[in-house]
């Protein structure tokens, strides 16, 4: 069952500080208490619902969130009345929803001496006909956090700022009583503890005895809060929150083990990922490097400009790895990649051109396999609009990029002439037409057009999946 909490955006109904914290623990206590809950806020004589909560331990008897309705006062009695004494309000009735008998009761949630809130709980009959000791522990744990959430907000015991937690899959939860004794401690904190080092019987036991007990759980024993802390303990990692009733505490604790190992894991992937796209840069560079020497020692001009444009079609590459070992993801922003990879050919040509050029649009994020065939393709599309399309003369070259949920375009624009007459693109003998062509239709799997007769334009589509790679 998954959890949901919601709560409505602050324009509409601004909650106080008090009240918010209220609602950012909802969720803790419809799942401690086996029920749903909400939070109503007093508009006048009525209630209005800001912020409500479904439990993922029982089936809900209210299927969807109230948030934003007026509670009706004939049907929710007891809010009502929490509303006009002051005072908590335990109903008696049952009432029936979605086929579930339930009961209702109603706290009010003061600040500084104000009524600003009252928290509505239903209660399955089928939870309290026949609880184990495990529902009358949670319950009477739950019982408490709305008692403590009724006086004021739970602050860090730290920090002083608000403080909120829910219950997470896995969680282990124990009751320490006033003398800092575990009173109860469920199945699952019984095993998290065993496996942190604890052999012996974890109820009965005092809370500094458990492993990171003295750390995590003392604190809060005699004080009147919250408290979140990670602990390394017996080769375990354990996230502990605790709140504080004073005296006493309800204790949850998460061994997230397994779970820091999968992050440094990650951690030393994504680094290793990284230093391999420095190196391939690094040897990119390299190679072009070594191109750039060769084509100022060439004789002949043909061959001075095939290694030029091969220095461009290497460096267009480690633009990419470039930004890709300064990256935490496998993708870039390929914008910014267009914008390095236009103004290099442009610089590049300076000797035999006096052209503009610029980049426009935006495409988000671009896996790196699809943002290094495309920085090939723009770098050979730019070098052919000034060196054929603008004919070696002044001009203007626009990029144009755009982005849909499953496509991405990329178009080369320029003012020169235009195509001559007949020009087919297929039969075209330049070298580097050829290997846009390659790249976009074989390893792109995209199509390339050609437009234009007072200019020519040409443009490149890539299909992409939803999540941002191609299809």
């Amino acid at each position: 069952m998954a959890r949901t909490i919601d709560s409505v955006p602050a324009a509409r109904f601004p909650l106080s500080g008090h009240v918010q914290n209220v609602a950012d623990n909802l969720q803790l206590v419809a799942d401690l208490g086996y029920g749903d809950v909400a939070l109503a806020v007093p508009e006048g004589r009525t209630l209005r619902v800001v912020a409500d909560a479904r439990p993922v331990t029982a089936v809900s008897a209210i299927g969807t969130s109230r948030v934003g309705r007026v509670l009706d006062e004939s049907a929710e009695r007891e809010a009502y009345e929490a509303l006009r004494t002051g005072a908590p309000s335990c109903g008696t009735r049952r009432r029936t929803a979605r086929g579930i008998a339930y009961a209702t009761a109603a706290y009010p949630i003061r600040s500084d001496g104000a009524l600003v809130g009252v928290l509505v709980r239903n209660l399955a009959e089928q939870v309290t006909e026949s609880p184990g000791a495990m529902e009358v522990a949670f319950m009477g744990l739950a019982e408490r956090v709305i008692r403590l959430l009724s006086e004021g907000p739970i602050l860090d015991v730290d920090t002083g700022a608000p403080f909120a937690t829910v219950r997470r899959a896995g969680d282990g939860i124990m009751e320490i009583d006033g003398s800092g004794v575990v009173a109860y401690a469920s199945p699952n904190a019984v095993n998290i503890m065993r496996l942190a080092g604890s052999d012996s019987a974890v109820t009965g036991r005092a809370a500094t005895e458990l492993p990171g007990g003295a750390t995590a759980i003392a604190p809060v024993v005699h004080s009147r809060g919250g408290r979140a802390v990670v602990i390394e303990v017996a080769g375990r990692v354990l996230n502990y929150r605790a709140i504080g009733f004073d005296p006493g505490a309800l204790v949850l604790v998460e061994d997230i083990t397994d779970v820091r190992r999968r992050e440094q894991e990650i951690r030393v992937k994504e680094a290793t990922i990284r230093e391999v796209h420095h190196r391939v840069k690094n040897n990119l560079q390299t190679v072009a490097s070594l191109l750039r020497i060769q084509a100022r020692r060439a004789s002949s001009g043909e061959a001075k400009r095939a290694l030029t444009e091969a220095v461009d079609r290497v460096a267009s590459m480690a633009v990419v790895h470039e930004m890709l070992a300064a990256a935490t993801e496998e993708a870039v922003d390929f914008t910014a990649v267009a914008r390095t990879v236009v103004d290099m050919v442009v610089r590049g040509m300076a000797a035999e051109a006096t052209a503009r050029a610029r980049v426009e649009g935006e495409t988000g994020l671009v896996p790196a396999a699809t943002a290094t065939s495309l920085a090939l393709v723009l770098a050979e599309l730019v070098h052919n609009a000034i060196e054929h399309g603008l004919r070696a003369e002044a001009g203007e070259v626009t990029v144009t990029l755009s982005r849909t949920a499953d496509t991405l375009v990329l178009s080369v624009r320029d003012t020169g002439p235009g195509l001559p007459e007949g020009f087919d693109p297929g039969a075209s003998g330049n070298l580097g037409l050829a290997i846009v062509r390659t790249v976009v239709e074989e390893d792109l799997r995209g199509s390339l057009g050609f437009s234009g007769t007072r200019g020519t334009t040409v443009t490149v589509r890539v299909p992409m999946t939803a999540e941002g790679g191609r299809r």
